[in-house]
């Protein structure tokens, strides 16, 4: 897997593929070392280097070591970063992946492989649907509005969370919890669409590196 910019990034140490569009870059939570150095030379050259942006970089640097320290805390094993949406294009974005126990009120109907009805027990205010895969998934989203910009420049925006979950396919008595968070954007819908595809583009890998059936 290369760290830079790619159109199809491979995580997990080779378990698993994912798509995605625009510039993402995918966060090593192997050890705090790795984290630092990576994020350092990421803010480098994202900011730059000149005098005058050492505040900055240092900001941008403690506030992404402080996410990463939250997310190996709460389990997350995998963390993409979006970078741009297109050249030139900024694209605020993260999608973090964990595993998960199913709650105890869905774990028989997991237990007994439905799958669909395990996931709507668990997470009534969902929305379930199969994937390309076979495999079906829970959607829940959250939405907040505030405002960007000052003045008569001002425009409304949206901050959309998005939580993912479907059964682990190497592991189906476990969930494969996948997060995404994405901030200013004017409206939710192609967003979510979007964000449909790419977990739904989520793969996992034998050993020799061939797609699970």
């Amino acid at each position: 897997m290369t760290q830079e910019a790619a159109p199809e990034l491979k995580v997990l140490g080779g378990e698993v593929r994912v798509i995605v569009p625009g510039t993402w870059v995918s966060i090593p939570l192997e050890s705090a070392e790795r984290a630092t150095a990576f994020i350092k030379r990421l803010v480098k050259r994202q900011v730059g280097t000149a005098d005058q942006l050492a505040r900055m970089r240092r900001q941008a640097v403690e506030e992404l070591l402080a996410t990463a320290r939250e997310a190996v805390g709460a389990g997350v094993h995998t963390y993409l970063m979006s970078l741009e949406i297109a050249p030139g294009v900024p694209f605020p974005a993260a999608l973090l992946m964990t595993d998960d126990e199913w709650p105890a009120a869905a774990a028989p109907l997991a237990a007994d492989g439905d799958y669909e009805a395990a996931l709507r027990a668990a997470y009534p205010d969902g929305e379930v649907a199969v994937q390309r895969n076979g495999r079906p998934a829970a959607r829940v989203v959250e939405m907040s509005q505030g405002r960007a910009g000052d003045g008569d420049d001002a425009v409304d925006v949206l901050t959309m969370r998005l939580e993912y979950h479907m059964p682990h396919p190497k592991d189906p008595a476990r969930m494969l919890f996948v997060r995404v968070n994405v901030s200013d954007i004017p409206s939710a819908e192609p967003f979510a669409v979007l964000f449909d595809e790419i977990v739904d583009s989520i793969e996992f890998l034998d050993d020799e590196g061939d797609d699970r059936s």
